[in-house]
């Protein structure tokens, strides 16, 4: 699987790059977009959660810009998997070109998608980097752990995105049943508030959503200097390489189907 796709790297470039500019094609704003976007997002739930729910993150201090910074790191994240997922499932009925030819390697589709989602997160982290200096003039050395905590995020985000991705070409109603579960996820998440104010007694059932522990990781690593807990990170990882698997060979299995499905 993975010297496959390696080989074919030069490839997934190119189309990476392709769906990354042609998200902008014709807008005015262009790239701006891609960040002011999750500023327009983080400001909104910034106002919401901080202000009118008075919500806080503890570590993150008592001031509604280190919550607005605590928020965005766990935002970001779930941005980057929310963009990816949120497109998978129409994919390939949107590229339908692509399933006609028979050379063509089908199961880059999704990665491109991932990786034109990952540029955009890099964008956003950023502005969220940016954010952390100049409210506290320093970043912690736990920000060198970010690599830990984005490799699992990418692993996840693309196994359910091939998955998606395959699944969307038979079942067509899915493309409408993706973004009220991705807002649903949302809430469900800790993204917009830390683990610590549910019952301590079903944390434990929280934490079963990898992405209770991303937003906590991120939090943690970006904006209090900690280090994450390893067992929650060793968790996520492990759902993230599973979900990354079944996804690809679920892809490859239906993949056969594709042209007669259109």
């Amino acid at each position: 699987m993975a010297f496959d796709l390696w080989a074919k790297r030069e490839l997934i470039a190119h189309f990476t790059w392709r769906e990354f500019v042609g998200r902008y094609r014709g807008a005015h704003l262009g790239l701006v977009l891609s960040v002011a976007s999750p500023l327009m997002l983080m400001m909104v739930y910034t106002v919401v959660f901080g202000f009118i729910f008075k919500g806080s993150f503890g570590g993150a201090g008592g001031g509604k810009g280190p919550f607005a910074l605590a928020l965005f790191s766990g935002l970001i994240f779930f941005q980057l998997f929310a963009d990816t997922i949120g497109r998978a499932s129409a994919l390939l009925v949107t590229n339908p070109g692509f399933i006609t030819k028979v050379v063509f390697p089908l199961e880059i589709l999704p990665i491109t998608l991932l990786g034109s989602s990952f540029l955009h997160f890099l964008c956003s982290l950023s502005v969220l980097l940016a954010g952390i200096l100049l409210m506290t003039h320093t970043l912690s050395w736990t920000v060198l752990l970010l690599p830990l905590l984005i490799l699992p995020v990418l692993l996840l985000s693309l196994g359910i995105a091939w998955a998606l991705a395959a699944f969307g070409i038979y079942f067509r109603d899915l493309e409408a049943l993706i973004p009220p579960m991705l807002m649903a996820l949302t809430f469900m998440s800790a993204v917009f508030y830390p683990l610590s104010t549910i019952p301590q007694e079903i944390q434990w059932v929280a934490l079963l959503n990898p992405f209770v522990g991303f937003s906590e990781m991120a939090r943690a690593i970006l904006v209090f200097g900690e280090i994450p807990d390893w067992k929650v990170w060793l968790y996520c990882c492990g759902v993230s390489t599973a979900a990354c698997l079944v996804g690809y060979f679920a892809f490859m299995r239906l993949k056969k189907g594709f042209s007669d499905a259109l």
